[in-house]
């Protein structure tokens, strides 16, 4: 990291003890949103979620949400993803994983789990993905705004959880918070770890279980890219002084190449975590430290169900575009047809 960077541009970090080091030290804090009140919409919800907060209110906060996922059981998540991946890609006709599965499913699987009723469930999926694309501020360059859909998204799932009555805020808060977080960043680990197995050859493909696939994904294409702290004082990082008020950010995808950690680590190696093998530090994919992803989890076996189903059939288009954000990685389309056989994508 350099000392001082261009006039206008945030201090980066990309080497993997750096960046764990700084998701490790209280003294570094996210953006925190600032407080609204409840109804109105995305500020509140921002100023509500344990994402944007800091110190005991993101303690007591975060603990609500480890509290809702803690208790589903990732099996039935997973079988569930597995038979409604199952039954949309059923029929062999084409079909847009992003379009139709990669947030459907997930978001509509735990929504239901989390209390949404299911003659509601699509409806909620629809208004989780217009929540997720006003969820970070500024947005993408060259995405249209989408605010008034977000805050509109608030109310629909406010309305489905209440069954009539005005939910609690801090449940609602809790329920939206962990709906949003799985909506783009498991679309994104589903889309890259398909995309990363069809350019394996075709003996390799059918090798590894899916939590290989997806650990390996997790380090190699990561879904989610950055992620930024604001020094709380003056501090160091990466050997470096950082003065309060300064911004990080903390390079996920780069960490996750620095060969001092993952040998060859431009190569996807699903090897580099099967069995219990695993390579010092970890893959930052959860991020780490105090504010680890609590659904990590409940993500795993959402992704690890439909890539249960997906696993036998054929991308049918090598050409991937991607979604236009400074944050993810999330393919924009990505078209499967039935395979021949059940190889996986070829």
């Amino acid at each position: 990291m350099t000392a001082d960077p261009p006039a206008g541009e945030d201090r980066r970090l990309t080497r993997h003890a750096d960046v764990r080091a700084v998701l490790a030290d209280p003294r570094f804090l996210v953006p925190a949103a600032p407080a609204a009140q409840p109804g109105a919409g995305m500020a509140w919800l921002r100023g509500a979620v344990s994402r944007f907060s800091n110190g005991a209110e993101h303690a007591r906060r975060r603990a609500r949400v480890t509290g809702l996922l803690d208790a589903l059981d990732p099996v039935r998540l997973r079988r569930e993803a597995c038979e409604r991946t199952g039954a949309e890609l059923a029929g062999g006709a084409r079909v847009d994983v992003m379009a139709r599965i990669a947030r459907r499913v997930p978001v509509g699987v735990l929504a239901t789990r989390l209390g949404v009723p299911e003659d509601r469930r699509e409806e909620v999926v629809a208004a989780v993905t217009a929540m997720a694309a006003a969820y970070h501020l500024p947005p993408a360059p060259g995405a249209a705004p989408a605010g008034d859909a977000g805050d509109a998204a608030v109310g629909v799932l406010a309305a489905a959880l209440s069954e009539g009555e005005e939910p609690e805020p801090g449940l609602l808060a809790a329920v939206a918070g962990a709906l949003v977080q799985a909506c783009d960043a498991t679309a994104g680990l589903v889309g890259n770890t398909l995309a990363a197995v069809a350019r394996l050859p075709a003996d390799l493909s059918v090798r590894w279980p899916v939590e290989a696939l997806l650990t390996e994904t997790l380090r190699w294409d990561p879904p989610v890219r950055l992620t930024r702290r604001v020094a709380a004082e003056d501090a160091t990082a990466g050997g470096v002084p950082v003065p309060a008020g300064a911004v990080l950010v903390l390079d996920l995808a780069a960490a996750n190449r620095d060969p001092e950690v993952f040998p060859d680590p431009h190569r996807f190696d699903p090897a580099r975590f099967h069995q219990g093998r695993g390579e010092s530090g970890g893959h930052l994919g959860f991020g780490s430290g105090i504010r680890h992803c609590p659904g990590e989890r409940a993500a795993l076996a959402l992704a690890a169900g439909v890539l249960e189903a997906a696993l036998g059939h054929r991308l049918a288009d090598p050409e991937i575009p991607y979604e236009p954000s400074p944050n993810l990685r999330v393919p924009a389309r990505l078209h499967l047809e039935n395979a021949e056989t059940t190889g996986g994508p070829r």
